[in-house]
């Protein structure tokens, strides 16, 4: 006779899950369109399929956790990691180490599956639960933020730094949409990337999928040219009504940053209501590209957390080497 399976279960997940993983996403996730989420981020990622652990108690579903990978780039060559995303816990089964088990059973599977890392910045929820299942948190991710019309403007009075008419948008760079697969971006991204000690590989295939493939789509995607030469990467999504033009992701050329930084600004006055522009950035990144010279201020901030394999790689644990935006998300939709 078999013996009988512990009162908590955690197991990888399988085809046959999909029904319940679906079940799970859209409990944890109301009114979303579950399978074209499940299209997007479980099947069609380009750094690969996702992976997914099921928590069973007394053989009812408990809970779900899913790694989805991303290709790295780390001094110099591309590695394999993941963001973690989709952890849920029903309700009825919290406080039980559910969520813990889930994230330990995961982490004792990286190296079978050669991730380096999982990483991200965690909604206050699930922060404990990861701590527990062995990640460790690296670093602060901040909100960086500059006002840039009307009541926002004055309602910084006093906080903003010395610096902001520097800041004020005057060269000739300028966003222009983004094709699919778009080359600009791959030129971009290969003058970029001896600049990115650690960051995920911002490539055409990833803007791709990140942004114009994603199922809200309401995050554009665009390439910063100038004077007929792309020098940048960026999307955004406007959130809080139509206020904020929150920047998920920006990439440039070498030196190209703060000319990114007011093409952004420029495109937000002209072609947007919104009164203010804000993107995330560890606090150290941001403290290194001088973000008070484009006018943005540091806000509030959340804990960035990392999980390695037993005995991995600890370069994934020096905030100092991350490049990390709102692109390192599992979400296609902020507001």
């Amino acid at each position: 006779m078999a013996a009988p399976l512990p009162r908590l279960h955690v197991r990888p997940a399988d085809e046959t899950d999909r029904p319940a993983l679906l079940d799970l996403i859209r409990e944890m996730m109301p009114g979303i369109d579950a399978e074209a989420r499940w299209r997007w981020m479980y099947e069609r990622n380009p750094g690969g399929r996702a992976l997914s652990w099921i928590a069973e108690v007394h053989g009812e579903l408990a809970g779900c956790t899913s790694f989805f990978p991303f290709r790295l780039w780390l001094d110099g060559e591309e590695v394999r990691a993941a963001l973690g995303g989709d952890g849920f816990v029903r309700p009825a089964f919290r406080r039980g180490g559910v969520g813990a088990a889930l994230h330990e059973a995961s982490r004792e599977a990286m190296a079978a599956h050669g991730l380096g890392c999982m990483y991200g910045a965690p909604g206050a929820m699930n922060v404990t639960p990861l701590k527990r299942g062995g990640s460790r948190e690296v670093g602060d991710v901040a909100r960086w933020v500059r006002p840039i019309r009307g009541a926002a403007i004055n309602s910084a009075a006093g906080r903003l730094p010395l610096a902001l008419p520097w800041a004020m948008p005057w060269d000739s760079a300028a966003l222009e949409l983004m094709l699919p697969h778009d080359p600009r971006v791959d030129a971009v991204w290969a003058a970029a990337r001896p600049t990115v000690r650690l960051g995920a590989v911002r490539d055409a295939a990833f803007y791709t999928w990140r942004f114009m493939d994603a199922p809200a789509e309401r995050e554009p995607a665009f390439v910063i040219m100038r004077r007929g030469q792309p020098i940048g990467a960026c999307a955004y999504e406007l959130t809080h009504n139509g206020t904020v033009l929150r920047v998920l992701d920006l990439l440039t050329v070498p030196g190209a940053w703060h000319a990114g930084l007011r093409a952004i600004v420029r495109h937000a006055l002209v072609h947007t209501a919104a009164s203010a522009v804000d993107l995330k950035l560890f606090i150290s990144d941001g403290r290194r590209r001088r973000m008070w010279w484009a006018g943005f201020v540091e806000r509030e901030r959340k804990p960035f957390l990392c999980m390695v394999p037993p005995d991995g790689d600890r370069r994934f644990l020096d905030p100092d080497r991350w490049f990390y935006t709102g692109a390192d998300s599992d979400l296609d939709t902020i507001d």
